[in-house]
Order: C-alpha cells, then structure tokens, then sequence
C-alpha cells in the first residue's frame, strides 16, 4: 500500500507540473499572436507615413503660399475655383506626420519586449516532454486494462483542464482590454472636455491672423485635445491586441470600427473647424461620437467578462472534482508484480 500511495502521489505530482506547463503554453500561443497584430500594425503604419511627407510650414503663418485668414475667407465664402485639397493635405500631414514616427518607436519596442518575453517559454516545451515521459513510466507500473473507470476519468480530466487554461487566459485578456478601454474613455471624456472650454475660450480668429500650426497643435487647448485623443487611440490599439488573442470565437465582443482611428479624422474635421470658423462643432461630434462608442464597448466587455469567469469557475469545480475522482480511481488500481 506504501508503495501504491507512493506511485499515486508522484502521478498527482506529475500531473500538476504538466497543469502549469500548459497554462505557459497558453501564454506563449497568445504571445505569438500578438508579436504578429504588432508587426503587422507597425508594417502599416510605415507605409502610412509616405502618405505624409515632412514639411517645415508647422512655424509659419500660411499654407500652400496663402496665409491662414486668406484661407479662411475662402473657405467660408466657398470660391468655386479655390481648390484646397491640397492645403488640407499638407495640414494633416504635419500633425500626422510626428504622431506615426512616435508609434513607431513604441511598436518597435513593444515587439522587442514581447518577443524577448516570448522566448522564455521555450524551455515548457523540454519541460512537459520529460514530465509526460515520467507519468508513462509511472503508469506503467499500475495494471490497466480496457474499460477501467480511471482511463475515462483522465481523458474527461484533461479535456475540461484544457478548457480551464483557455478560460483563464482569456479572462486575463479581457481584463487588460477593459482596463485600457476604460482609460480610453477617460481620455475621450477630458478630449470632451476641453473641446467645450475651446469652443468658448480659443480666439481662432487671433490664431488665423498671428498663430503657427505648431502653436494650434502643441500649445494651445486645442493641444490638450489631440493630446487626449493621442492616449485614447493608443488605449484602444493596446485593448485590440489583447481581444484578438481570445481563443472562444463565439464572444461576439466588437467590431474592428471600435477601434477606428480618432486622430486622421480629428485633423480632417479641425482644418473644417478652424479656417471655417465653425466653433470646433465637428471635433466636438467626433469626440462624443467615440466617447458613446467606447462606453458601450466597455459595457460589452464587462458583461463577457462576468459570463467567461462564470464559466472558468464553473471548469474549475469540474476540474477539481474530477482530480479527486482519478485519486481515487487509482487507489484501486494493481501494481504490476
């Protein structure tokens, strides 16, 4: 009887050190997943930029050879022969063009630090080819022959611990969404909140006659916004590396327009906004229109995060038991003489 609870004791050891090593595994395959949304994000990102050549108009007072008052007449008067699609292009590109170089940097990082990280978890793989080769060679010692309870037991036992680390992980994931979501909406409401202090407290018309752009972009309150729609957007980029490593398809959680860029769309509706003097009506629409989205995207993830960890424990009870069920079974078992 030593002996049997011996060899018991050593398998229950055995099979415990697998659990963790295959938890790791989990790990490791959303680790991969996410080295490649980074490489793929940043790849994009460095075609992007061709689309936003460098330009040194940031310190002057004028665009396209026409000071900002003589674009802001023409807009508001809508010349038909002004053509300012190229003006335009040449505004959003010197606010685009410092944010794209500025997330580069951080992606190159981010999947320096990811991929060092994920090389750690090479050594799990040699890890569980030694413990699977001693829970054999302790099997081996036990008679089992066809149709013993134990046998059914461990193949139900292995398939709802698989599920358990699925489940795990993927509660890990969704919680590190909810929480950048969550600054996300943080962001959007102070965005929100400085762009109603603009619309009654910024002179655009002292920036057309005597401002820079750099002036509009960085030192101003209309800084502060691009400034919380800049932490918003990276929020949201970081919460959809997290989402797309679930391994359950069936969420349903978002669509990829949750995560739409805010900054394009801010510069495109702030050149509108300020040359035709429109009280920052389509920053403010934007912002409140990615705030609402954001909220019920969080709403979202907070309610499938109560029902993933409803499951997971509901796995785990399942998982104990059935632990305690294979002790016992194997309590019963022969030793081979």
């Amino acid at each position: 009887m030593r002996k049997d609870l011996s060899l018991i004791r050593r398998l229950e050891k055995i099979e415990k050190e697998l659990g963790y090593c295959q938890i790791k595994l989990e790990k490791e395959q959303r680790l991969a997943t996410r080295v490649h949304f980074l490489r793929a994000h940043r790849d994009h990102m460095r075609n992007s930029l061709s689309s936003y050549p460098e330009s040194e108009s940031g310190s002057q007072n004028s665009l396209g050879g026409l000071s900002f008052v003589e674009i802001s007449r023409k807009l508001m008067e809508e010349e038909s022969s002004f053509s300012f699609e190229d003006i335009r292009l040449e505004f959003i590109a010197i606010g685009m063009r410092p944010e794209i170089v500025d997330e580069l940097d951080l992606l190159d990082q981010d999947i320096t630090d990811t991929s060092e990280k994920l090389q750690t978890f090479r050594v799990f793989h040699d890890k569980i080819e030694g413990l699977q080769s001693e829970r054999t060679q302790a099997l081996s010692s036990f008679i089992l022959e066809e149709g013993e309870p134990v046998l059914k037991i461990s193949e139900n036992f292995e398939e709802t611990e698989s599920r358990w680390n699925v489940l795990t992980e993927d509660l890990t994931n969704i919680d590190d969404a909810l929480f950048c979501v969550q600054r996300a909406n943080d962001y959007l409401a102070s965005a929100r909140n400085f762009v109603l202090q603009a619309r009654s407290h910024y002179s655009v018309q002292d920036w057309l006659e005597s401002g820079y752009l750099v002036d509009l972009f960085k030192h101003s309150l209309i800084g502060r916004i691009r400034e919380m729609l800049e932490g918003a957007e990276r929020n949201l980029k970081t919460s959809l590396g997290e989402l797309i490593c679930l391994n359950d398809e069936d969420y349903d959680l978002f669509e990829f327009s949750d995560f739409a860029p805010i900054l394009l769309p801010f510069y495109k509706h702030l050149f509108s906004d300020v040359f035709k003097q429109t009280k920052f009506q389509d920053v403010l629409n934007l912002v409140e229109e990615r705030l609402d989205r954001s909220e019920r995207l969080h709403k979202r993830l907070e309610e499938t995060r109560e029902a993933v960890f409803n499951m997971q424990m509901q796995q785990e009870t399942e998982r104990e038991d059935l632990f305690h069920q294979i002790g016992e079974e194997r309590r019963k078992l022969r030793l081979i003489s």
